[in-house]
């Protein structure tokens, strides 16, 4: 296993095999400072994430020769800590949630600018990045009226016990570790229980509605758990969301 290097940019495998697009992708990320690997080769790829650490692959999943979802699959489960940005020229919303919710943490039709292409990037790279810091594994989590103690696997809402099962902590955690945010349920499945998990999707569901059936019975107002149609799971953490900024007259909506 090769010494990750330091600095700004990240290693960020490309996979497409279209040559110019491969080769476009791989300049593009050069000159924001990463270190791109580029190959039109599938299995070429999956041996290089066998044998060393990425930290995002960008990937066509549009292969005449090869099962684009099953490659993708593979490449998550290769390297689960690395972000997987689908950039593809076919960008029918079916193919899009199907990736979403099976491995893939974004989504970008091709043709996409160089700009969007590099806020994707950036935006992917912090997250591989804040999956790979050691975290404490006894600190406990809050969120609103939810506690969840992982040293004694115990959850309170509102200081009362949940009778919790190891797979619904597993679940809970996953949700309080990235409260507000909307989690595929493939995101769901590898956060909480890992590629070994042999339930798909459906089995997603079936664990939250139970979750959030024990949560009701110590809950009066709406529980915190929602589904957000056509993209996973989220919960709220209580707090109010910051305040919208009002930029100058004049000034571009994208400015920093």
């Amino acid at each position: 296993m090769r010494e990750r290097e330091g600095g700004a940019g990240g290693v960020v495998m490309v996979l497409d095999e279209d040559v110019l697009q491969l080769e476009l992708t791989a300049l593009l990320l050069e000159r924001d400072g990463h270190r791109p690997i580029a190959t039109p080769d599938p299995e070429g790829a999956l041996r290089t994430l066998a044998a060393e650490d990425v930290d995002l692959v960008i990937l066509e999943t549009f292969y005449e020769r090869h099962d684009g979802h099953r490659l993708g699959q593979q490449v998550r489960q290769a390297q689960p800590l690395a972000g997987v940005l689908v950039a593809s020229r076919c960008d029918h919303e079916e193919q899009m949630i199907r990736s979403l919710l099976a491995y893939a943490d974004d989504f970008v039709a091709k043709p996409f600018s160089p700009r969007e292409l590099q806020a994707r990037v950036q935006a992917l790279l912090r997250r591989s990045r804040l999956a790979r810091l050691p975290r404490a594994a006894e600190a406990d989590l809050v969120a609103g009226d939810i506690s969840l103690d992982r040293s004694r696997m115990r959850a309170t809402v509102r200081g009362v016990v949940m009778p919790l099962t190891p797979r619904e902590i597993s679940l809970l955690a996953a949700l309080m570790n990235n409260a507000d945010r909307v989690l595929s349920r493939g995101q769901l499945i590898r956060l909480a229980w890992g590629h070994e998990f042999e339930g798909g999707p459906k089995a997603v569901d079936v664990y939250v509605q139970r979750l959030r059936k024990k949560m009701s019975l110590h809950l009066l107002d709406e529980c915190p758990i929602e589904a957000v149609r056509g993209l996973g799971y989220r919960l709220s953490s209580g707090q109010r969301p910051l305040p919208l900024v009002r930029r100058p007259a004049g000034e571009p909506a994208w400015a920093v």
